[in-house]
């Protein structure tokens, strides 16, 4: 029987390089799955979150797959049921407040002040990935750092994750967001942080693979922003490209160097140009504009 206070863990250790390979491989088989890497090291660790018992057989021969698909040697992988506790205690200590010109994230625990001229970010740790630490979302937050001269009157998020950009969208402008997310536990996530951050009444989190919802399909924005993997941005570029206004921003991460180029292509044969770039080590995001 699964209790409440515990969850299932997959951990999985990689080389960057093929990080996003194995993460799609593991995505159809855990409730939530991210990966994280220092700058410093050439190895990724992608862990993934379950609420019951994984089927432990249907992931060893998906991760088996996907290693000879790329022919290298089949990664360790370890399923582990842990204390829901200790997990979200052990994030809290892995992610220390972050700090970028504008935005200061730090966890529920945080008990000193915002620095003056910041605006906060309260994200708690928790199942959905997005904490800030992570080098594609400081990207992100150090792109929208920059946007002083940006007229923003409505924010797309696509993959929200823990909904810190559609948050710190919301909070710097006061404007509606809408925050999509393929994951539940995502959107749910994303609904508790903007309530937690007072702006519940500008986030709407909405369940949806990719564009794919009625409200997503409905409007035109001004800003959209999309930290996820290369492979979907290059897939969802047309999508972009649709719903971004003329003039329009679009911030897109989830990229390590050597996917920029064709995320820049894709996006290029849209209508959008490159505007700007910023670099995180291995990390790129990249900033593009609608015509």
């Amino acid at each position: 029987m699964v209790t409440t206070d515990t969850l299932y863990r997959v951990a999985i250790v990689v080389l960057r390089e093929f990080s996003d390979a194995f993460t799609e491989a593991l995505e159809p088989h855990v409730s939530s799955v991210a990966w994280s890497a220092r700058e410093e090291n050439a190895e990724a660790e992608l862990l993934g979150f379950a609420d019951e018992p994984p089927d432990k057989k249907a992931i060893r021969l998906a991760i088996k797959l996907t290693a000879e698909a790329l022919e290298i040697a089949v990664p360790d992988i370890e399923i582990a049921q842990i204390p829901m506790r200790n997990w979200v205690l052990d994030n809290i200590k892995q992610f220390p407040p972050i700090s970028t010109e504008r935005f200061f994230v730090h966890s529920a625990e945080y008990e000193e002040a915002v620095p003056n001229g910041q605006i906060g970010l309260r994200i708690p740790a928790g199942t959905a990935f997005g904490s800030g630490d992570h080098g594609s979302t400081k990207g992100c937050l150090l792109a929208l750092d920059k946007m002083d001269h940006w007229r923003v009157r409505c924010a797309l998020d696509i993959g929200c994750g823990s909904g810190i950009l559609a948050i710190a969208i919301a909070k710097r402008w006061h404007i509606p967001v809408v925050a999509s997310d393929i994951d539940p536990i995502a959107t749910a996530v994303t609904h508790e942080n903007a309530k937690i951050n007072g702006v519940a009444q500008f986030v709407r989190s909405i369940c949806a693979s990719c564009y794919d919802h009625p409200v997503v399909q409905a409007g035109r924005y001004d800003l959209i922003v999309s930290n996820i993997l290369a492979r979907p941005l290059c897939i969802m570029a047309k999508n972009l490209g649709r719903h971004l206004v003329p003039g329009g921003w679009a911030v897109l991460s989830g990229l390590l160097q050597g996917d920029a180029n064709r995320i820049i292509s894709a996006h290029h044969q849209q209508g959008l140009r490159l505007h700007s770039r910023v670099e995180l080590g291995e990390w790129v995001t990249i900033v593009m504009r609608q015509k």
